[in-house]
């Protein structure tokens, strides 16, 4: 605390006293610096004789890691696949992300879903190939189950997307190393007597629409290589309907596949238009479903492959078609052919030239 205030007079301050600053220096005072001044000089002296410090060659090289590699956010991705009996089912870098699910893109190295998602390719160019596609899973219990069990690995299988356990049906399948299908719904010549479900393409509606329910489809399950028609005889005949669908599966890396049952389909022409990988169905195998009229087709194809180098069997999970054709497919190599999947048969069309055109007029 402050002293209590006091009447007293303050004694001035004699005029004679020096200011502090100007008071002579103490003899002791002058020892001390001296002293100290010395000792720094002689600090500064040792040290300027030691070698310099040696950088940590670590140290340099971490930063010039850190600062000149960048993380692959692809091959990061693909560490988070999903694979069963080495049969690939998804991976992050062949999907994006959407408001109705995960939908196949081609890869930013340049990979498509029909390669990533393909079966193994037997034989070699010089054997005729043949595919068989069966088409119907997923939509009975029994029949589904029957194909998964006999049908054998190079049979490619088409599915429904309708229904809770669409993926794991192709997980199942994909584990036992069959090629996936789509089968996307579209409208039939009788339409709508024939009605293929609120996501079919139909073709009064606008190329937006089609390509909004085509996205539909395919957003259900991931590990299919390419998408097939469900119906679609009418769909598939209009050029403006099919060109935009085709361009879609093509932009997304897919293929197309046409299972021959319209004789008036116009999706080769259009994906000649739009470069769009497609395989085309040769003819169907069971439409009459008896052993001796299914065999006979089998025959048929075999003869086909062998005049055109290749043959696409189409034919559904009816017990007697997944009978006659496991047993057909357990000797057809040793007959000179090679069972392939799908996709070593679909291909994009060669553009037509000018002496082509002319010479069919």
């Amino acid at each position: 605390m402050w002293p209590p205030f006091s009447n007293k007079a303050v004694p001035a301050v004699p005029s004679a006293v020096e200011p502090r600053a100007l008071r002579a220096p103490r003899p002791l005072a002058v020892a001390y610096f001296l002293f100290f001044a010395a000792l720094g000089a002689l600090m500064l002296a040792v040290s300027s004789l030691s070698p310099p410090p040696q950088a940590n060659p670590l140290i340099g090289v971490e930063l010039k890691l850190s600062q000149g590699q960048t993380p692959n956010v692809e091959q990061a991705a693909s560490h988070n696949s999903r694979s069963l009996a080495g049969h690939l089912i998804s991976d992050p870098t062949l999907l994006e992300d959407s408001p109705l699910g995960p939908l196949p893109v081609i890869a930013r190295d340049g990979r498509t879903p029909m390669r990533s998602f393909g079966g193994h390719i037997a034989g070699n160019d010089k054997e005729p190939r043949i595919a068989i596609v069966i088409l119907g899973l997923n939509v009975g219990v029994t029949s589904t189950k029957a194909a998964l069990a006999n049908l054998p690995a190079a049979i490619t299988l088409g599915l429904s997307p309708f229904g809770s356990e669409a993926q794991n049906v192709v997980d199942r399948a994909r584990e036992a190393g069959h090629e996936i299908l789509v089968e996307v719904p579209m409208e039939p010549f009788d339409f709508p007597e024939s009605d293929p479900g609120p996501h079919a393409l139909l073709v009064a509606a606008s190329a937006e629409e089609n390509l909004k329910r085509l996205q539909w489809s395919i957003s259900r399950v991931t590990g299919f290589v390419g998408v097939t028609n469900l119906l679609g005889g009418r769909f598939l005949g209009e050029q403006n309907a099919i060109e935009p669908v085709l361009h879609e599966t093509a932009r997304r890396g897919l293929l197309f596949f046409d299972d021959g049952a319209n004789a008036s389909s116009l999706a080769l022409t259009g994906a000649r238009h739009v470069k769009a990988p497609i395989a085309t169905g040769t003819f169907a195998l069971d439409a009459i479903q008896t052993r001796d009229a299914v065999d006979k087709k089998l025959l048929e194809l075999e003869a086909e492959a062998r005049r055109n180098g290749s043959a696409i069997g189409v034919g559904s999970v009816y017990p007697i078609t997944m009978s006659r054709v496991a047993e057909w497919a357990r000797s057809v190599e040793s007959r000179g052919f090679a069972l392939v999947p799908i996709s070593a048969l679909a291909t994009v069309p060669l553009q037509e030239t000018a002496t082509t055109s002319d010479a069919r007029r």
